[in-house]
C-alpha cells in the first residue's frame, strides 16, 4: 500500500502519479497529515507532495501520532518521496512548530511566486532515479529551507546539490512529474522494504 499525502495541508495527489502507480499494481491509500492520527492500515511507502504546509503549521506540529508512525515507517526501511512543500514535513521544524526530524533542515515560509523549470540530474541512487538519470521539474517556493548537513543530495542543478536521497528517502524541493519509470522504481522499492 502506497499512503499518498493530501488533506488542506498538501495539494491532493495528481490523476498522473495515481495512475502511473495503479498501472504499475500499486494500491493507493489517502492519508490527511492535520486529521489522520495513523497511516493507512498496510501502509509501505508514503509520498509527499507540494502544498501549502505552512499555513498548518501548527495543526501538523500539534498531530504527533502521524508525525510518529511516518518516523516509525522510515525506520522500518519504507520508501518516503517528498517533493516540493512536503518537503517540510521532515523537516526538523516548520515556522516553529516541531516535524518529523527526518531532514537536517528547518523549514519557514518560502519567498512565494512560481519559478521556472529547471534541469535535474540524479546525484544519488535513490527510491525514485539511479545516479546520472536526468529530468526535467517545477521548484516550488511555498516553503523555504534553512539546511544542515545531511543525506547525500537528490539532484544536481548545474553546478549545486538540492535535496537528500538514501536508499529509502527522496526529498526534494523540486516536483517532478510522475511517469511509469518513476512508479515502477519506487513500487520496487517499497516490494524490497522489510515490514
Amino acid at each position: 500500500m502506497v499512503a499518498v499525502a493530501g488533506g488542506p495541508a498538501l495539494l491532493e495527489p495528481s490523476r498522473a502519479l495515481r495512475d502511473a502507480l495503479t498501472a504499475v499494481g500499486a494500491a493507493v491509500a489517502p492519508v490527511d497529515l492535520v486529521s489522520d492520527h495513523a497511516l493507512p492500515a498496510g501502509t509501505g511507502a508514503l509520498i509527499l507532495g507540494d502544498g501549502a504546509p505552512v499555513a498548518h503549521a501548527a495543526a501538523l506540529g500539534a498531530n504527533a501520532s502521524l508525525r510518529d508512525a511516518v518516523v516509525a515507517l522510515h525506520r522500518a526501511g519504507a520508501p518516503i518521496v517528498a517533493e516540493g512543500a512536503g518537503v517540510a514535513y521532515l523537516a526538523t521544524s516548520l515556522d516553529g512548530h516541531p516535524m518529523c526530524d527526518l531532514l537536517p533542515a528547518v523549514a519557514g515560509p518560502g519567498p512565494g511566486g512560481v519559478p521556472g523549470p529547471v534541469e535535474l540530474m540524479a546525484a544519488t541512487d535513490g527510491p525514485l532515479h539511479a545516479i546520472g538519470e536526468k529530468r526535467v521539474g517545477q521548484p516550488s517556493a511555498a516553503v523555504a529551507l534553512d539546511v544542515g548537513a545531511g543525506e547525500a543530495p537528490a539532484w544536481t542543478i548545474g553546478r549545486r546539490h538540492e535535496g537528500w536521497a538514501a536508499p529509502g528517502l527522496h526529498a526534494s524541493l523540486v516536483v517532478v512529474p510522475w511517469n511509469a519509470a518513476r512508479a515502477s522504481r519506487f513500487v520496487a522499492a517499497a516490494s524490497g522494504s522489510p515490514r
